[in-house]
Parts: C-alpha cells; sequence; structure tokens
C-alpha cells in the first residue's frame, strides 16, 4: 500500500524520500533533531530478519518514521503531507487485513517543538546561524519537548531556511 501510493499531479511514488535516511552531511540538524531516525529500508531489513513479533511492534516503527517526517519537516510541506498520506494508507491496509483498527491521530508531532521556535527566534535576531538550545529546555526520547527529559547543553537547532523546506525537499 506505501509502495503503491502515488502523488496523482505529478506520477511520483509518495514513498520515495522515506526510502533512505537523510544524508548527515546534507542535513546534520535531522540527527540532532530526531532522536530516532529510521527509514523505510530499516524496516524492510527488520522484516526479513523477524525482528517484529507483533503487526502492532510492525506499524510503530512505521508511525515511528510519519511522525520523524512531521516533526522536521513544516506542515504543508511535500514531505509533511506524503508521511500523512502514507501512514493513512499503511494504516488502512493493516486494518483491513487484521481486523483490528491501528488507525492513530496524524499530526501529532509538532514542526518545531516551542524551545526550537524560540531558539530561532533568538538566532534570527541575533543574525547568527545557528542557535543553541537552553540547557533548561526538555526533549522526549523521540525529541519532541517534554517535561522531564534533559537536553545536553551543547545541542542546537537549524537555522531559518535550512532543511524542511516549504517545497518539502529536505527529506523526513
Amino acid at each position: 500500500a506505501v509502495e503503491a501510493s502515488v502523488d496523482p499531479e505529478y506520477g511520483r511514488r509518495h514513498c520515495d524520500l522515506f526510502l533512505d535516511l537523510p544524508s548527515k552531511r546534507d542535513y546534520p540538524d535531522y540527527y540532532v533533531i530526531i532522536r530516532q531516525p529510521i527509514a523505510m529500508k530499516t524496516i524492510r531489513r527488520n522484516v526479513k530478519a523477524h525482528r517484529y513479533a507483533t503487526v502492532t511492534d510492525f506499524h510503530r516503527d512505521w508511525k515511528l518514521m510519519f511522525d520523524n517526517a512531521r516533526t522536521y519537516n513544516e506542515e504543508g510541506s511535500m514531505v509533511y503531507d506524503d508521511a500523512c498520506v502514507l501512514q493513512r494508507a499503511l494504516e488502512a491496509t493493516l486494518s483491513e487485513k487484521t481486523g483490528e483498527n491501528f488507525t492513530t491521530p496524524m499530526g501529532t508531532q509538532s514542526p518545531l517543538p516551542a524551545a526550537f521556535s524560540a531558539a530561532l527566534q533568538q538566532s534570527a535576531a541575533s543574525g547568527t546561524s545557528v542557535a543553541p538550545i537552553s540547557p533548561g529546555a526538555t526533549f522526549a526520547s523521540n525529541g519532541v519537548a517534554s517535561p522531564t527529559a534533559p537536553v545536553p547543553a551543547d545541542m542546537h537547532v537549524r537555522p531559518p531556511g535550512f532543511g524542511g523546506t516549504p517545497n518539502g525537499t529536505s527529506g523526513h
């Protein structure tokens, strides 16, 4: 279902940007913002290695990948929208094949947690290209703002205009 999903306007597969992880060289901030990167190739390897004990485990990795895309990319970008389309297709297929409801909320991840937004505003105001995250800011293991998880003092965020472009070409 995921691989068969094609954008009717452009004729491209929605999944193509999700096959591999984003380049560490081109998107180093992705690996700061996203704490558990995962791509379709990783999921395929896990299937072949029988690492999923249940369909729920399998679904969890797909959902992580889609949430990562929505966390890193701006709402309305191609990648963000593709993540939503693919999640709907996957969950409909899993629900149909298992008889269980795999539908989960979309857009539960913020494109930029509050601490990132504040750091970007600070960056823009000071004219610096990268703003440090305050040592008091906290994030959960999935990279989303959390009231309890510690943040490394050297964490940085992407500067405005770097990655997560409105046309969504940054990958997931």
